[in-house]
């Protein structure tokens, strides 16, 4: 009889630890977003939930948010980074300058200028490289397109005159 309660007693804490273990992977799988939609609007409202509290955290709530924070901005970022655009990286980047404020652990500025440093050195190259191939042709097309649409704008207003002219 012993044996059977010792054999019952570690089923149940073998189940327990079992249904523990399935609740904890529910909450993590529920918590990771799954769409570049999904992450956005949860690391929002993350940092709108530090914006509210921040005033109030101690220094291990501050551990919480850094984690959470950590994958909103390495983890989760990596897994939908391909998907995002200039706007979602903008918003992306407010968000990271939001929770810095609030956490007030680095300069605006500072943080700023490394935020920015890489896309403002990217679209730098962008513009050379445009200036290099493109820039030329698309002048000539633009001098092209003006002088046509001041030779219909004069031919208009020298249609308007006559008629003026003749109605008189």
């Amino acid at each position: 009889m012993a044996l059977e309660t010792v054999g019952i007693e570690r089923m149940k804490s073998i189940s327990k630890n079992l249904v523990s273990i399935g609740l904890v992977f529910i909450m993590v799988s529920c918590l990771m977003p799954n769409s570049k939609e999904a992450y956005l609007e949860k690391f929002e409202r993350f940092v709108d939930r530090v914006e509210q509290n921040h005033k109030n955290y101690n220094a291990k709530d501050w551990e919480w948010a850094n984690s959470q924070f950590d994958k909103y901005n390495h983890d989760w970022y990596l897994k939908f980074t391909d998907e995002f655009t200039i706007e979602d990286q903008l918003k992306i980047k407010s968000l990271i300058i939001r929770y810095h404020s609030y956490k007030n652990k680095q300069g605006i500025i500072e943080m700023l200028r490394d935020l920015f440093k890489d896309d403002v050195d990217e679209m730098g190259e962008k513009i050379e490289e445009y200036i290099d191939n493109n820039m030329e042709e698309d002048l000539e097309k633009l001098k092209k397109g003006a002088t046509t649409i001041g030779d219909s704008a004069i031919k208009v207003l020298e249609d308007i005159i006559r008629e003026l002219d003749e109605s008189f």
